[in-house]
């Protein structure tokens, strides 16, 4: 059975840790805090993951705590946004410093910017806020940001957007326990679908490696994972609106953490799902379609909305790492995107510290 071994703890933020991203083809991680900065940590030799180092501290950006910090798909900017309601964008200078400058404040939120996120061409960013909106901004010419949208059919605090892996679709999750798909129809965003079923807030959700399923985690402590069903599938399933997909819930994971969920991250290598929180334990699952007594088990309304054998899936429990930031809450886990090392998994907590973890099958 796989088991998760700690390989760094990377130390330097003077609060704690609210985030945690990978660069995109780098073994490069860039996290963000209370203490209103970024960190750069990079391994200084790929080959011996248990050695890296703080290579730049981004600050002077923002006057309150950085809550969420994301990678273009490039690899050349990053976004930060923070409790100043401002997002920020910083860029890498060529010199020989290799110092990044913040090239652009994108401003609108009225409080707290909760998450960013970019789209997989880079040609979109999204923002979400204690404001209950969420913004979709475009990216033009010389670190120019337009708004395209501003989406407000939330009604409490938006604590996550996540775009689709290959697709320019739009989640976000929310303080009112539901999550949105947004979709464009010629610059016009609009919200195509709510999953519901969540009975408490929705703090954190991720897609898997092809996009059809959607992982979210709640305050509720379970996790729930959401398949995307397109007109006219063989399964029967209504698709109302304008012939769109709709998702539909087919697994809930009830009885692993006890209490809050604040982070998910299903890789995009080995289809792990990791997750996190208040119980200062991390989870791994791995999905398969349900078993005949797993399926029995689900809430009836999802029996009679995918009464079909091999659509409802379960997430079985491979490994735990209990105190993995000693007795504090973790806020964010994130599996390093690409093949090479597939296995990494970066952890950040209300201890200040990120932890580097392996996954190593016994």
């Amino acid at each position: 059975m796989p088991r998760l071994e700690q390989l760094a703890e990377l130390q330097g933020h003077e609060d704690r840790v609210w985030c945690a991203s990978w660069h995109p083809t780098k073994p490069i991680l860039a996290t963000c805090s209370g203490d209103k900065t970024v960190r750069i940590w990079q391994a200084t030799n790929a080959q011996d993951p248990t050695k890296w180092q703080c290579v730049n501290v981004l600050e002077g950006g923002h006057k309150r705590t950085i809550r969420s910090v994301a990678w273009s798909p490039d690899g050349r900017q990053l976004a930060t946004g923070s409790f100043d309601a401002t997002t920020g964008i910083w860029e890498r200078d060529e010199d020989e410093s290799g110092d990044y400058e913040c090239v652009a404040t994108l401003e609108g939120h009225e409080n707290e910017t909760k998450s960013v996120a970019w789209s997989k061409s880079g040609a979109l960013l999204a923002t979400c806020s204690r404001d209950k909106s969420v913004w979709i901004w475009e990216v033009e010419q010389d670190n120019d940001f337009e708004c395209l949208s501003v989406l407000q059919e939330h009604t409490q605090d938006v604590k996550m957007v996540a775009w689709h892996p290959n697709e320019e679709l739009l989640a976000s999750a929310s303080y009112d326990d539901t999550i949105k798909i947004w979709r464009d129809d010629d610059d016009d965003w609009y919200c195509s679908d709510t999953l519901q079923g969540h009975e408490s807030t929705v703090w954190a959700i991720d897609f898997s490696p092809e996009g059809n399923h959607l992982v979210s985690a709640s305050a509720d402590q379970t996790l729930k994972i959401w398949q995307r069903f397109e007109p006219g599938n063989p399964l029967g399933i209504v698709t109302p609106r304008r012939g769109e997909p709709v998702w539909k819930c087919v697994a809930t994971v009830t009885g692993q953490h006890d209490r809050c969920i604040y982070s998910v991250s299903w890789s995009k290598t080995h289809g792990f799902i990791a997750s996190a929180g208040a119980d200062n334990t991390i989870r791994v699952f791995e999905v398969s379609s349900a078993s005949a007594e797993a399926a029995g088990r689900l809430a009836e309304d999802q029996q009679k909305a995918l009464n079909e054998p091999g659509v409802l899936l379960e997430a079985k429990l491979v490994t735990e790492t209990k105190n993995a930031h000693g007795t504090s809450d973790i806020n964010s886990v994130a599996w390093y995107p690409n093949e090479e090392h597939g296995d990494w998994l970066a952890s950040g907590g209300d201890d200040g510290t990120i932890k580097i973890w392996r996954v190593v099958k016994d």
